[in-house]
């Protein structure tokens, strides 16, 4: 008797060991919790690619203490300081000032990484605006770790704007001021849901286009920028009061300058910053609440 169960749980062992994944992953469900992290596959790939610098000069202990304090910020780190080195180490950067910026931004969200190695790229190595390493860096630097926003969004409304203003189809600006208007532009990504640079199209269509307006191109994009910044609802009440106020049909009919005028008010007023956000006051509610709890 004793002789059959121990064939029958050797038998048992066996199946289990026949029917067992052949890896960790196929046994349980993706974890996407962002606090697990990949350190190991961080820690070797930072460490493989620092002791290929030999510019770096960094001994196996440093590149080792180098790789820890990038693999400590989790998944994707390697990423995004490698991406960060290489766009620096083209560009001409001392290879310490490379490395300690390369480091910090390892530490950021990918899209915010994103963001400074993608427009650094375009601003200074492909020479896309003609502007110096400083400003280019600078710029990179403030559209990503300084942002407080939404990196992929203001990104791709950068570039966006940029393509559209030097596009020679269109009306080929100089690259200053195209600059000049996209970081004017992007200040205001944040109130748009899709970003802002559809609703700029739009608007300096109608701007454009409008018999009553008539402006020059530089007048078209001052007034978008102006009205713009005043949230997606802008465009809307400064068309709408313009139609209002010319009618004949209405009591208004004012003359065009102060029909402009009235409109560009109404337009002003359609962002009001003494209100807080949906967020903001769902989250002052709910320390409101855990606070009459504490005084219960």
């Amino acid at each position: 008797m004793k002789k059959l169960i121990s064939v029958v749980f050797l038998l048992v062992i066996c199946a289990s060991s026949s029917w067992a994944a052949p890896d960790d992953g196929q046994l349980y469900d993706k974890l996407t919790d962002p606090r697990l992290c990949d350190t190991a596959d961080e820690f070797k790939n930072t460490y493989q690619f620092l002791v290929k610098q030999d510019d770096l000069g960094f001994t196996e202990p440093q590149a080792i203490k180098a790789a820890l304090n990038v693999a400590k910020h989790c998944s994707g780190a390697y990423e995004r300081f490698s991406q960060v080195f290489r766009v620096l180490q083209k560009s001409g950067v001392d290879m310490k000032k490379t490395f300690e910026v390369a480091l910090e931004y390892s530490s950021f969200e990918t899209e915010r990484a994103k963001n400074f190695y993608v427009l650094f790229q375009k601003l200074f190595l492909e020479n896309y605006l003609d502007i110096d390493f400083g400003t280019a860096y600078r710029i990179s630097h403030e559209l990503s770790k300084d942002y407080k926003g939404d990196p992929a969004k203001l990104r791709d409304d950068f570039v966006k704007i940029v393509n559209f203003c030097t596009d020679e189809k269109q009306f080929s600006l100089s690259k200053g001021l195209c600059l000049d208007l996209a970081l004017r532009l992007t200040k205001y990504t944040e109130l748009y849901p899709n970003g802002v640079y559809d609703e700029f199209r739009k608007f300096l269509t109608y701007v454009q286009t409008d018999k009553h307006l008539g402006f020059n191109l530089k007048e078209a994009l001052n007034l978008c920028v102006r009205v713009l910044a005043k949230g997606p609802k802008a465009p809307r009440n400064f068309k709408q009061t313009i139609e209002f106020a010319l009618s004949k049909g209405e009591k208004l009919n004012l003359p065009e300058l102060q029909a402009f005028q009235l409109a560009l008010i109404i337009s002003d007023y359609s962002f009001d910053p003494t209100k807080k956000k949906p967020e903001e006051t769902a989250k002052a509610e709910d320390i409101n609440k855990k606070n009459e709890k504490k005084l219960k």
